[in-house]
């Protein structure tokens, strides 16, 4: 599963517009292979065709179900009263105005970069959300995503993040029962 595919899998499981979450989602243009040089070998010229080709149908499927994509966050944080404002880029962000709670998620997918490097990254984002968001009586969650067996080894390495209220899921492919929360609190389904 690429980064895209993390991103609408955790929100069908965890933050579904259809349980009265609203939801945005941040997906860019390196996610749905839209960035680099030319490839210069079959298997990453057919790496780069499927990432755009399930980036499309991901993009459908959220559009199907109510999740803004892109458009910039503070412009669809101002456009819900009451919530405090979130800065930067979080990958999602979901907001439950019955339960007063907003998730905050920074996913990783497969990648033919370092598993390692792609976790330390999304770990710096959880860490500078954070660093910089007034609660204002909202319940704030903030979870790392990840899929595949190489970045969950890395996830398990990070439980210390459970001390800051962080919480991290490795997500299963095919079945929801079968995600592994790593550390923190699990999330409702």
């Amino acid at each position: 599963m690429f980064q895209p595919e993390v991103k609408l899998k955790f929100i069908e499981r965890y933050c579904n517009p259809h349980n009265g979450w609203t939801v945005y989602v941040d997906i860019d243009a390196s996610e749905e292979g839209r960035t680099g040089g030319e490839r210069e070998n079959q298997a990453s010229i057919a790496r780069k065709s499927e990432m755009q080709t399930q980036a499309e149908s991901v993009k459908d499927r959220l559009r199907r179900i109510n999740v803004t994509i892109g458009g910039g966050l503070s412009n669809w944080i101002m456009d819900i009263n009451g919530v405090p404002d979130i800065k930067g880029d979080p990958d999602i962000v979901a907001i439950h105005k019955g339960k007063n709670t907003i998730i905050i998620a920074e996913t990783e997918g497969e990648s033919s970069g370092q598993p390692e490097q792609k976790l330390y990254r999304a770990i710096g984002q959880i860490i500078k959300r954070l660093s910089g968001l007034n609660s204002d009586g909202w319940t704030i969650k903030y979870v790392l995503v990840v899929f595949g067996d190489k970045i969950e080894a890395h996830l398990r390495e990070v439980k210390a993040l459970e001390r800051l209220g962080v919480s991290g899921v490795a997500l299963n492919e095919h079945d929801y029962n079968q995600d592994a929360w790593v550390f923190g609190r699990m999330l409702s389904k």
